[in-house]
């Protein structure tokens, strides 16, 4: 008899071959909404053939919202999928856990019909300073609204890069959770002015110390945030007095535990 892990256990590493063996266009159809805006294909691991596959496929000329977490993607699969003509339309992608690193970063940053973004979740990624530059300086973020980069390979470089780019002025999300950010990060972003629109921040898990940390807690730079996540740093009494005094008055909710 099955338990319920053994189930669980059974659809995770079964369903994935069946993506790969059976007809991507049947997994599709089923997969997206009725009007064709919204695909998920999350968890499928179709690789880089079948992101091939998908980047050929006219069906998803109307696509605005793609979920393809844990797919086995890496920078071949996101190639494929950047020179797609008919994801002109996407607007938010999720590739949580694909492996992408920083070849595939590129590919997004330089693709001809990914210029609609608002949303670009890359989490999980094996993402380093190399790739952030060209983050950074693609048009092809300009419009977007949330940015998630947690649990990757960032380091002071690469959050300062983001910090000094002017791209960023429509975010109101940036998550750059477990990284390896430190007090020089995070003084580069409390003193930049690129960001008018940010409500959230999330610099939790890395290596900010005080010094960091109380510069960003007392920065007039984010006229718009609501929540600075700075849990889980080497944070000690000044940083929580400073969170204290900010949190006191309601307009911002500051995380340094």
């Amino acid at each position: 008899m099955f338990k319920k892990t053994d189930v669980i256990f059974v659809l995770f590493f079964c369903c994935p071959s069946l993506a790969q063996a059976g007809d991507l266009s049947k997994l599709v159809e089923k997969r997206i909404n009725q009007d064709g805006t919204t695909l998920d294909l999350k968890g499928l691991n179709i690789g880089k053939k079948g992101s091939k596959k998908l980047a050929s496929m006219e069906s998803l000329a109307s696509l605005v919202t793609l979920h393809l977490q844990g797919n086995n993607i890496k920078s071949y699969g996101m190639k494929a999928l950047a020179r797609s003509p008919h994801l002109t339309n996407l607007k938010h992608i999720d590739l949580w856990g694909n492996l992408l690193g920083d070849l595939g970063l590129k590919a997004i940053a330089d693709s001809p019909y990914l210029k609609n973004l608002e949303s670009l979740k890359l989490w999980k990624n094996e993402i380093s300073d190399d790739s952030v530059e060209l983050l950074a300086e693609s048009k092809n973020f300009s419009h977007l609204k949330t940015l998630m980069l947690n649990n990757n390979l960032i380091t002071d470089l690469g959050a300062t890069i983001i910090a000094k780019s002017e791209n960023f002025s429509q975010l109101k999300t940036l998550n750059l959770f477990r990284n390896e950010i430190g007090d020089g990060g995070a003084l580069a972003f409390a003193n930049s002015r690129n960001f008018p629109n940010l409500e959230s921040l999330f610099l939790g898990e890395n290596s900010i110390t005080d010094k960091g940390a109380v510069a960003l807690i007392e920065s007039k730079s984010f006229p718009a945030l609501k929540i600075l996540d700075l849990g889980k740093n080497l944070l000690g009494e000044p940083s929580a007095l400073a969170a204290f005094q900010i949190n006191r008055k309601g307009k911002v909710r500051v995380i340094y535990r």
